[in-house]
């Protein structure tokens, strides 16, 4: 008999997640956020929840990573580029606020150059 996967809602992922199981989240939710299956926004939720629960780990530099993530899942969506880069906006202040906490001087510039960009998507 086959093994079935285990999918975890996003409602039960904040349960681990407000319960302070923060690595059994981030399994869960990484493999949703790598879910092909999902739309792209949904995706990037997920990615903005595994970032969540680095950052409450103290591993900022990855939850930017996450964060990251998430702005390349909703910038993949087929809605109008201004609505993108808003939707993006937020994301890319938390990863930027990350890096500055717990990355290198690239990951800060990076991430300063992204913002750049999605600030000349919204004009």
């Amino acid at each position: 008999m086959p093994a079935t996967k285990f999918r975890m809602t996003l409602q039960e992922a904040m349960v681990l997640i407000h319960n302070g199981e923060y690595e059994r989240a981030i399994h869960t939710l990484e493999g949703e956020a790598s879910d092909e299956t999902k739309a792209p926004f949904e995706r990037a939720e997920y990615c903005e929840w595994v970032a969540e629960c680095y950052t409450r780990l103290d591993d900022r530099r990855t939850g930017g990573d996450w964060y990251l993530e998430g702005i390349k899942r909703i910038l993949s969506q087929e809605v109008e580029q201004k609505t993108k880069a808003q939707q993006a906006m937020r994301l890319c202040d938390k990863a930027l606020e990350c890096y500055k906490l717990d990355g290198d001087p690239a990951d800060v510039l990076m991430t300063a150059r992204v913002k750049q960009y999605l600030i000349g998507l919204m004009k």
